[in-house]
């Protein structure tokens, strides 16, 4: 009998690059650049998910495969979500997923089999990248902050432009690319955090983006960052195109279940709580409860039984603006401490979330110098990196877009005593890891 053995797919080169990267390195590693929210989840936060359990449990939804009330959940969410996008929306438009993650896996998989290339950002998260390689998906170009695109030289009968607001990983809002696109993805990775005179300017940028239209669209969100519960990983996808809605539903036909009820509940949460920050920062002190009392009428129209007190979410809002002013001391402890390490100024500071990927000061301007640097920090300092090659891309198109010293991550949510303690031991790493002797090719 023959060994069944199915055909390897290659890793993604920013996959393979992590490889590299953590060889040898200690897992137990203190880190700078984590990629998850470390400012402390709201009391109220935990509160709502208590009650929101509890609910679940008493009425069944906890040993069901799906209810009623979870096609209740998406047809509030399409009413939430569409006000706070601008869009008209239905609740067969809307899917709760295992996080943004799963939402991406769904999205370019649909894409591959429509051969639609896609379009990315530079840098983006690795499954924008690994997904469409498993199923036979196409990368057609890379695109930076001014819009600038990096050609692959692949090709395919239509073009899919991934949109990230912010970058997930620099925190920045990028000039769009003049690329006509048959298909958009929106990510929408980081709406609270933002802080200065326009602490909402990446919702007003989504608005002016998709100008009331979810046709040939695909937008995700994700409360896990924003709400600091990654554990939980809720996800929302929405869209206006039947033929990507239909596969989505077909997916979650073939697995037998529906995203935990769980999962709805905390998307319902964070879509309130998103309409209610724009209220809490309006001029007009009435605005905050004149939208909660809407806000309340639609969990009781849509018959939503959950619905998270108007003190609840006022205490959730105002620890949202502390984590925004815990972002901005954190950043400025960063510019203040970190000018000898890494590149600072005010262009890097994020409009929205914790992420930002300034410059090595260092004298490594080929990527595999900089690969072969960071991995000897991890070995020598127990400091894992982040360099910006984790992100997408390849060697090549981070040369092209990108050329000159290595970027690596930073993280401003974690305690302020910890980043400056990461830091120092940056800066013992700076001057004191010695590089691995160049191979030899063998004769």
């Amino acid at each position: 009998m023959s060994t069944l053995l199915a055909p390897l797919t290659e890793d993604a080169p920013c996959v393979a690059v992590y490889r590299e990267l953590r060889d040898g390195v200690s897992r137990a590693s203190a880190q700078i650049g984590y990629g998850y929210n470390l400012f402390p989840t709201a009391p109220a936060t935990h509160r709502f998910l208590h009650r929101a359990l509890a609910e679940c449990a008493r009425t069944g939804r906890l040993h069901e495969y799906g209810t009623p009330a979870d096609e209740r959940d998406r047809a509030l969410a399409a009413t939430l979500a569409g006000a706070y996008l601008g869009v008209e929306l239905e609740g067969e438009q809307v899917v709760f997923t295992s996080g943004a993650t799963e939402g991406i896996g769904l999205v370019t998989r649909w894409l591959a089999a429509c051969d639609a290339g896609l379009v990315l950002p530079a840098p983006c998260y690795y499954a924008f990248e690994q997904t469409p390689r498993r199923w036979g998906g196409t990368v057609l170009g890379r695109y930076r902050h001014d819009g600038a695109v990096h050609a692959t030289g692949e090709s395919a009968s239509h073009t899919a432009l991934v949109e990230i607001f912010p970058n997930g990983v620099t925190g920045t809002l990028y000039t769009p690319t003049p690329l006509t696109a048959d298909f958009r993805v929106f990510d929408i990775v980081f709406l609270a955090g933002g802080t200065g005179p326009s602490p909402h300017q990446v919702t007003d940028r989504v608005r002016t983006t998709l100008s009331g239209q979810m046709a040939d669209t695909a937008v995700l969100m994700t409360p896990s960052k924003d709400l600091c519960i990654p554990g939980i990983r809720p996800g929302l996808l929405i869209s206006g195109h039947a033929s990507l809605l239909d596969a989505v539903r077909d997916d979650l036909f073939d697995r037998t279940a529906s995203a935990s009820p769980l999962t709805g509940q905390v998307v319902l949460l964070y879509l309130t709580v998103l309409l209610l920050a724009e209220a809490a920062h309006d001029r007009n002190p009435a605005a905050f409860t004149r939208r909660y009392r809407w806000i309340a009428q639609q969990y009781a129209h849509h018959r939503v039984l959950t619905v998270p007190s108007e003190t609840d979410c006022r205490a959730i809002v105002e620890h949202l603006d502390a984590m925004s002013a815990h972002f901005a001391h954190g950043f400025d402890l960063l510019t203040e401490h970190a000018g000898d390490l890494l590149e600072t100024g005010a262009h890097l500071r994020p409009v929205s979330g914790y992420s930002l990927l300034p410059r090595l000061v260092a004298d490594l301007d080929h990527c595999d110098e900089a690969v072969a640097w960071v991995n000897s920090v991890g070995r020598q300092f127990d400091l894992k990196l982040n360099c910006h090659l984790l992100f997408g891309g390849t060697k090549e198109s981070w040369q092209h877009l990108y050329p000159g010293p290595p970027r690596i991550r930073v993280n401003v949510s974690v305690p302020h005593k910890d980043l400056l303690s990461a830091l120092g031991l940056l800066r013992k790493a700076h001057r004191g890891v010695v590089l691995p002797a160049p191979r030899k090719e063998a004769a």
